[in-house]
């Protein structure tokens, strides 16, 4: 009875020890001690799983035939094989699967106390086991879904929102359907973003799309439907909190867009991540503002997008929307960037815009032509439900009213909270084409100077200007948020910049 009752207390011991990673060695080498014998574990393929001693998977080479014949027939068989030596080899499969893994245990003696132990032993594998293939599914399980929800916010990137709907289905039937959204980028140090990535999906639930960015390693994506319950506060709850919880994380969200503008909600966003950085608080929400395209004159301005656009627009369909996606998006990051977002290789990016350019007769390394033909594509994307008229306006008479005028004096006006001539060297820089070395001769600074001028007009135009080394953008890479100034300045500014700007638009019809 006193062996027995110290049995049971060493087998409650490695129940103890179950669920950790070395639980399946612990058990058979308590075994192997308690038993004195060799024990091995095979998989149902013949590969030694644990073994004690170190020697024991010698011992069962000359049952190697008889247990592959156990593993295939599964389901709780046995079988036992006397060696030349006196001692016996049994055979055991463990759990009811087929083939099945089989345990292997060569003994002098098969005494009643090895007996009981081994019956025990039997049934702590097989939950072992069990939990082992049970965490297996579990992390396909899971890598399937970050896949899943990857594509879904590539898709959307991509604008192919019905498709994205479809996909979404695999993650939470009903997550996309409320159609409006909000988007958060959570910036965290790249190794810590994969637990991140899992702790929020856990506290946030499926109804939201979580994916790690597939353009920066230290971003964090979150789309947050806005109509369905309380999940938009209790993630930006739960966001706020992993925020504060180190000084090296940041969080940045955007205004509420639909599902199509998914491009736009992701760039206010990384517009409030930039405010963000340089906040005490290291959270920041974007501060909606009024965009140029909707102060335009809606018939005229759809016209001349129409008229700039048109040599894609002609063309078929299979091959037009590839290549607007990727133009759109092309505008905003370089090529390679461009192709994590949208899923394709970042030659296909390239081509994809080289060929959409060379259509339009552009130069997207040029400032000017790059942000009218961001302008364009938005407009076009607003307006595309009107009939264009016969004759195209000149761009400058499409800027040249109140409204874009009052437009671009708020715009601008933000930057006289900075003491600084903010205004003088944001117009010298481009004029230089955004070269920062250029813009220091122009006006007679350091070079450090004008890239902390643009790092301050950065957090007041919530825009991005200098490159982000992260993104391992180009040397001369324009940055899209240099857009928006480039035309506000174009609508104030004296005679010797709008003289350069025309140059540029001329060339654009």
């Amino acid at each position: 009875m006193q062996r027995t009752a110290d049995l049971h207390s060493q087998l409650i011991e490695q129940l103890r020890h179950l669920g950790r990673a070395e639980g399946t060695q612990r058990i058979v080498s308590w075994l192997a001690s308690v038993s004195d014998a060799e024990v091995t574990l095979t998989t149902a393929r013949g590969t030694t799983v644990a073994s004690a001693p170190q020697s024991a998977a010698r011992g069962t080479a000359l049952a190697r035939e008889r247990i592959a014949e156990l593993a295939a027939a599964g389901r709780s068989r046995s079988a036992a094989l006397d060696l030349p030596d006196g001692r016996q080899i049994r055979l055991f499969t463990i759990g009811s699967a087929s083939p099945a893994p089989v345990l292997a245990v060569t003994c002098k003696s098969f005494c009643v106390e090895v007996s009981a132990a081994l019956a025990r032993v039997l049934d702590l594998l097989a939950a072992r086991l069990a939990l082992e293939e049970a965490e297996r599914r579990q992390s396909r399980l899971q890598s399937g879904e970050h896949v899943v929800r990857e594509a879904v916010f590539s898709l959307l990137m991509a604008g192919q929102v019905n498709a994205a709907k479809s996909a979404a289905v695999g993650l939470d039937p009903g997550t996309l359907d409320a159609g409006i959204a909000r988007t958060f980028i959570l910036k965290v140090p790249p190794a810590q973003r994969p637990a991140i990535v899992q702790q929020c999906h856990d506290e946030i639930g499926t109804k939201a799309v979580i994916t790690a960015c597939p353009t920066y390693p230290d971003r964090t994506v979150i789309l947050v439907p806005s109509t369905i319950g309380d999940i938009e506060a209790r993630t930006l709850n739960t966001l706020v909190t992993h925020t504060r919880t180190a000084p090296d994380r940041f969080l940045g969200g955007s205004a509420l867009h639909t599902l199509d503008e998914t491009p736009s909600a992701y760039q206010d966003a990384a517009r409030a991540l930039t405010v963000a950085e340089r906040l005490p608080g290291r959270v920041h929400c974007y501060v909606t503002e009024v965009q140029l395209a909707y102060v335009l004159d809606q018939q005229h301005a759809s016209t001349w997008a129409r008229h700039l656009l048109h040599p894609l627009l002609e063309l078929p369909e299979n091959r037009r929307e590839p290549l607007l996606a990727t133009l759109r998006l092309g505008l905003v990051f370089p090529p390679a960037v461009t192709a994590r977002m949208l899923g394709t290789h970042r030659n296909t990016s390239a081509r994809r815009i080289a060929e959409a350019a060379t259509l339009l007769g552009v130069d997207l390394q040029d400032i000017w032509q790059r942000a009218l033909i961001g302008l364009a594509l938005q407009v076009h994307a607003e307006t595309a439900h009107l009939r264009p008229g016969m004759d195209a306006p000149v761009i400058s008479n499409i800027l040249d009213t109140p409204e874009v005028r009052r437009w671009a004096h708020e715009f601008l006006g933000r930057l006289d909270a900075d003491r600084r001539h903010l205004r003088e060297t944001l117009t010298a820089w481009i004029r230089a084409k955004t070269r920062i070395e250029d813009t220091a001769q122009l006006t007679g600074l350091n070079p450090a100077t004008v890239r902390i001028h643009l790092r301050s007009a950065e957090e007041l135009l919530q825009r991005r200007l200098l490159t982000n080394t992260a993104c391992n953008m180009p040397e001369g890479y324009v940055v899209p948020g240099a857009h928006d100034l480039v035309l506000a300045f174009f609508v104030v500014e004296g005679t010797t910049l709008r003289t350069a700007c025309q140059e540029a638009l001329s060339g654009s019809r």
